[in-house]
């Protein structure tokens, strides 16, 4: 494995974490109720702008796949730990949970007060 597809892992493992933290942290809100108002405000825009602009104007690929074909890695990220059929729903899945979670916070929030 060379050098860059190696650096390109490791950084794409970085953005897939940030963004997991802040689904993970989108339910913490939903089930305690306690938010911090800059970790939320930082966690909805994030995905908004992963979800909404980035994945939806690469018709649901990762930006990323464009410098990991550059560069010769032939294996999609979610491939390197998960069967290819889990690794392409991933992406779906995890808008769902977000899309899930949203509504839990709006129903929490709203509703309750």
């Amino acid at each position: 494995m060379s050098k860059k597809i190696l650096w390109l892992r490791v950084v794409h493992s970085l953005v897939a974490l940030y963004f997991l933290g802040c689904l993970l942290y989108l339910w913490y809100v939903a089930i305690t109720k306690q938010v911090n108002d800059g970790l939320f405000v930082i966690s909805v825009i994030s995905l908004a702008v992963e979800g909404f602009l980035v994945f939806a104007l690469n018709n649901g690929n990762c930006p990323l796949i464009h410098i990991q074909r550059r560069i010769n890695d032939d294996i999609p990220f979610f491939e390197l730990f998960l069967p290819r059929r889990l690794a392409k729903a991933t992406i779906p899945i995890a808008a769902g949970l977000t899309l899930v979670v949203v509504v839990v916070i709006l129903l929490r929030f709203v509703v309750d007060a």
